[in-house]
């Protein structure tokens, strides 16, 4: 059927985009790191009027990825909304607070460059901006802890629904709780997250996200079983 068709290409959309994301902000979050040190302002200036147009490109590949991200997010709610209506929502609601979390954070590179490059004394322009980049990396972080609350909300959806194995809830419990425990510690103890970094949250977010979004692309839903869940459902 026509509609089945549509309803599988939607949710392997939905875990391609999510996966696709990955690569812009990959590219995003390796640049910043490379270029930015918190704890050398001299250094970071250097590298960062330096290397301006890869900083820039960076910041154009993070907005991409938050789009892509977004987009999976929508998708997600339209594969997931018969399994429970309101918790769908909720779930849109966090994922989309996390990427609007992100995407305002930034604004803080682009102004620690411009602080960068504003003509004030050398030593005030880099403390400045390292204010500003130091505010991105608590944004972004931010934005995390919404991936990770969405990421728990999506276990319970895939427990509910019908239609995909409900082995995958577990597992984005596991990114979830691996998410909210980088997240929290690096807010209540940034010193720990050296030791729990990257163990957590990439393991986590591999076993758990990596494996749900690559079934989507791979083996999508049962549509049939979608169809008698959406029809079974209260509309609200």
């Amino acid at each position: 059927m026509k509609e089945d068709r549509s309803l599988r290409a939607v949710a392997r959309w939905a875990g391609a985009l999510n996966v696709l994301s990955g690569f812009p902000d990959g590219f995003s979050v390796t640049t910043f790191r490379k270029l930015i040190i918190l704890g050398d302002p001299a250094a970071t200036a250097a590298h960062v009027v330096g290397s301006e147009t890869m900083f820039r490109w960076a910041v154009v590949a993070d907005l991409v990825g938050i789009l892509f991200f977004a987009a999976s997010g929508v998708l997600l709610y339209e594969v997931f909304k018969p399994a429970n209506r309101r918790a769908a929502l909720i779930y849109l609601v966090v994922i989309s607070m996390g990427a609007v979390c992100q995407a305002l954070a930034l604004m803080h590179t682009l102004g620690g460059l411009a602080l960068l490059k504003a003509g004030l004394p050398t030593a005030q322009a880099n403390a400045l901006a390292i204010v500003d980049f130091k505010m991105y990396s608590q944004g972004y972080q931010l934005g995390l802890f919404f991936d990770a609350i969405s990421s728990l909300i999506m276990g319970v959806l895939i427990l509910q629904s019908t239609f995909v194995p409900r082995f995958l809830g577990p597992l984005m419990w596991l990114d979830g709780i691996g998410g909210l425990t980088f997240t929290l510690v690096g807010f209540l103890s940034p010193s720990l997250v050296k030791i729990i970094y990257p163990f957590i949250p990439f393991a986590t977010v591999l076993v758990g996200e990596g494996t749900f979004y690559l079934w989507l692309m791979i083996k999508s839903v049962n549509a049939e079983r979608w169809h008698e869940q959406a029809a079974a459902r209260p509309p609200l």
